[in-house]
């Protein structure tokens, strides 16, 4: 058996809570011999785009156990549910049960706030005007009385 991560999308009009939610997760994964390590609701959000007519899901985040050859039927029974929306399954064989219970224990806040942007600083830093964690798309500015000049590549004097 391998380990794996799988990040279920639901329906939170057919799912009411998170018990059942739970259940349908157990029921998916259970009916593929599946052993589940970890499960964890991850979040419910608006959705980017409409998804079988919703604009909002919940969020799934659960480490498993199982045969390679048991993915496809996870999927097609994803597929196939009612309450589910989408699933994304990918190997985490780097990882131990202890590792995948640490990260489905952690929520989707907690790993923004020790999140490090592409540029060192720390997500929800708000300086210099970007606001909002953004990463910084632009060269910083000259200090005052500096100026900053374009480099001149491939031009020979």
């Amino acid at each position: 058996m391998r380990n794996y991560e799988g990040m279920f999308l639901f329906d939170p009009a057919v799912l009411t809570d998170w018990e059942s939610v739970q259940k349908e997760v157990h029921r998916i994964l259970e009916r593929a011999g599946a052993a589940i390590v970890a499960c964890n609701r991850w979040d419910e959000r608006r959705l980017a785009y409409e998804i079988k007519g919703r604009k909002r899901g919940v969020y799934a985040l659960v480490y498993f156990k199982a045969e390679p050859d048991k993915i496809p039927g996870i999927e097609r029974d994803v597929n196939l549910s009612e309450s589910a929306l989408r699933c994304l399954i990918v190997r985490v064989d780097h990882m131990t049960d202890e590792d995948m219970k640490e990260a489905a224990s952690t929520t989707r806040i907690e790993q923004q706030k020790s999140a490090v942007l592409v540029d060192g600083s720390e997500a929800g830093e708000d300086e210099g005007g970007y606001g909002r964690g953004r990463p910084r798309r632009f060269a910083p500015e000259a200090p005052a009385g500096e100026t900053i000049e374009a480099a001149e590549v491939g031009r020979e004097e």
